[in-house]
């Protein structure tokens, strides 16, 4: 009788996974910027709910258009996020120019993606009832 060998194939990443994966170290940065941390907090934990209220060019408009540093953050983290080999305002004409099924196929990653950004920012940041 013979035996048989296996052999294991890297399995792939659901998106998810990268995701998380990727959101981690970027919230975890925020923590060392008191103060931003708060601000930061507050954003993260209602952009998912802003995209899906006003749509994914608004709420991305909406970061573009802000000069503060926590909108900045938040939007370059969701940037590194759904595509780290562009700019943010690369990201911003892409989700512009694209057709409907790419609009819908982005605004569900970017709903995601910033899912994590929110759940991390629950875990390690605090707000400023936590000072």
């Amino acid at each position: 009788m013979t035996q048989a060998t296996v052999v294991k194939k890297p399995t792939a990443q659901i998106r998810t996974q990268k995701y998380a994966e990727i959101a981690y170290p970027l919230v975890e940065d925020v923590k060392n910027d008191a103060k931003m941390e708060a601000k930061y907090r507050t954003l993260a934990l209602a952009f998912p709910t802003m995209i899906m209220q006003s749509g994914l060019v608004q709420a991305i408009g909406f970061l573009m258009a802000k000069n503060e540093d926590h909108h900045k953050k938040i939007l370059d983290h969701l940037t590194k996020l759904l595509d780290h080999q562009i700019t943010p305002k690369d990201l911003y004409k892409k989700i512009y120019k694209s057709d409907i099924a790419e609009y819908q196929l982005l605004t569900r990653k970017a709903i995601e993606a910033s899912g994590w950004l929110k759940r991390y920012a629950q875990a390690l940041l605090k707000d400023d009832k936590e000072k």
